[in-house]
Order: C-alpha cells, then structure tokens, then sequence
C-alpha cells in the first residue's frame, strides 16, 4: 500500500460522517438511509430563519394579548402596560443598575457551574474508578432540593456576592457534570486508535477527531446551564439580597404591582435572549461551521 492510499482513510475518518451521496453545494441529495430526498449546502437560509423567528416571537405575544383580554389587568397586564412600565424604569434610571448586578451574578455562577462540571464530568468519563466515586455525588446532588443547597451555602459562606454565586451554581453542577459526563463516554475511541495507528499527531487528533465529538455535548451543556444558573440567581435574589432583578420582581409583587413583576422578566429575559442568539449562535457558527446545512427538499 502506498503512502498516499494509507492516509486516506485517516483523512476519511477525521472528515464529519455523512450519510448522503456526494452533491455540489446547493443541489438536491439522496440519503442513503432513508432513501430521502435533501437539499445539501450552505445557501443561504438567514431570510427564511428570520421570518421564522419572528412568527415565532409574534405567536407569543399574540397568546399573551389573548390572555391579558381575558384576566384583568391587575393580575395579567397586557404588552403595552408592561412596555410602559419598563420605559418608566428605563427613564428613572433604575433598571440599568440592577440589571448589571443581576447579569454579573448569572455570567459568576456560569462560569464557575460550568469550570468545575467540566472538569468532573471528563475526569468521570475517562477513568473508571473515578466514575464509580462521584456516581453517588451525583446521585446527592440530583435529589437534594435546590432550596436546601442554597440555605447551606449561605450558612457556610455568607450572605454576600461570593455566597450568591457559590450558591447559584452549586444546584445545577450535578445536571452538568451528567451532560459533560455522557458526552465524554459517547466519544468513538476506535477513531482515536485508528489516527493513532496512522501516526495522526496528537494536536490534530484533539482537533479533529475528540473536539468535533464533545463540542456539541458542551454546548449543549452551556446553554443549559446558562438558563439552570440564571433562574437560580433571580431566586437568590428574591430570598435574601437587596439589589437585582430578582429584588425587584419581589419587592413589586409585595406591592403587586405585576406591570413592574412583567417589566423587570421582560428586560431581563431581552438581555438572556441577546446572549442566546448573538454569543452562543456565534460560537456554535465557529465551532460548526465544517457541518452542511441540510434541510428536506
């Protein structure tokens, strides 16, 4: 065998599997599973998406005009009134401060949630005695009420911003860690063995072979625990802290003031929605972009 014909099927191996015959960018393709019909490529789908996503968006607002006609105003307040409450926050200057506590306690927690479930979950994933120690950490941390976790931190720590944090991420480090966890045992170990065998530098190997296998485990794992985290810190927020959100969510529901409990959800749920579609569709582009964009013909 030559040179050339030993390093195709590395070549092959390393390249993302597909199971659809071969066709230009663009042009219509069998898949030879399903014996389908798609359309492989990269044309550009951004129109298509945005009209998606704004009918999407639009369903929502329209079920929430529906349901505030039906209940009164003083328990579900309509768009508008909601509108108009947060453009009251925005011009007594009380929203932005707030805003930004709340924001750096969800990207604290995030990080830390995400750091140390990493690092559990790989360290689970590639040794077996390690994955039989922590099995029952986790089972603990899967049962062990959410609440409860927070009061002992806050017990342990303190009632201050490191205690928030602490106490934000430690509820959702075992549903990451298990996401994490799974994904490293899903990695395909004959494909490592056979770059070995090919003499596949390790750097490449890393590259093209394990990272295209975890990355998607991993941000999927982020996502989900970006929106476990920020959940955590608005009820944080509510049980023992003086600034943020979460404070004001509860300080204007003692007044039931629900335009400003609405108010307050709205803004913040913009600022999760912006970190959703702009950082994380961002990275996934980057992170993915060798994958086709398949859709049915």
């Amino acid at each position: 065998m030559s040179h050339d014909n030993a390093v195709l099927p590395v070549a092959a191996t390393l390249s993302p599997p597909t199971t659809d015959t071969a066709a230009p960018d663009g042009q219509v393709a069998v898949d030879r599973s399903t014996g389908k019909r798609r359309r492989v490529g990269r044309a550009p789908l951004g129109r298509q998406n945005l009209v998606i996503r704004a009918a999407s968006a639009l369903s929502l607002v329209l079920i929430w005009v529906i349901a505030a006609a039906i209940l009164p105003s003083s328990i579900l307040p309509g768009p508008l009134l909601v509108i108009d409450a947060l453009a009251t926050d925005v011009q007594t200057g009380i929203l932005w401060p707030n805003m930004w506590v709340t924001l750096t306690r969800t990207l604290g927690a995030f990080a830390l949630a995400m750091i140390v479930a990493t690092v559990f979950g790989v360290v689970m994933g590639l040794n077996r005695k390690a994955e039989r120690f922590f099995d029952t950490w986790l089972i603990v941390g899967m049962t062990m009420p959410a609440l409860v976790t927070i009061i002992v931190v806050f017990m342990v720590v303190g009632l201050n911003e490191t205690g928030t944090i602490i106490a934000a991420a430690a509820p959702t480090l075992a549903m990451l860690t298990i996401n994490v966890w799974e994904g490293i045992k899903g990695i395909d170990t004959k494909l490592i063995h056979m770059a070995r065998a090919f003499r596949v530098p390790r750097s490449r190997v890393v590259s093209s072979v394990i990272m295209p296998q975890v990355a998607p485990t991993l941000m999927a794992s982020a996502r989900f625990g970006l929106g476990l985290v920020w959940k955590m810190i608005l009820f944080i927020e509510l049980l023992g802290r003086s600034d943020g959100v979460g404070y004001q969510i509860q300080f204007n529901y003692m007044l039931f003031n629900m335009s400003q409990v609405l108010a307050w959800a709205l803004a913040f749920l913009v600022v999760m929605l912006v970190i959703e579609i702009g950082v994380f569709g961002l990275i996934e582009r980057k992170l993915f972009h060798w994958r086709p964009k398949v859709h049915q013909a």
